[in-house]
């Protein structure tokens, strides 16, 4: 899937992928969270059978420009 717009929203249980309600699958989004820990939130969980291997996942990861530097 090419993802060329996306929302989240954790507080209003929002993810859109390409300005569509993403509603296929359950699906665990990890964003960037205080302190360097990650945030997960599942969406779609009514459809989780019980396996995690069922769930999709998509995490964004942001790097600093200090990092890059570093990294070179």
């Amino acid at each position: 899937m090419e993802i060329r717009e996306l929302e989240v929203d954790f507080d209003n249980g929002i993810l859109k992928i390409n300005g569509e309600d993403y509603m296929e699958r359950p699906i665990v989004v990890t964003l960037p969270g205080p302190g360097g820990w990650p945030l997960k939130k599942l969406f779609n969980h009514k459809k989780v059978n019980g396996t995690p291997e069922e769930c999709d996942e998509l995490t964004v990861i942001l790097r600093s420009t200090e990092e890059n530097k570093i990294r070179r």
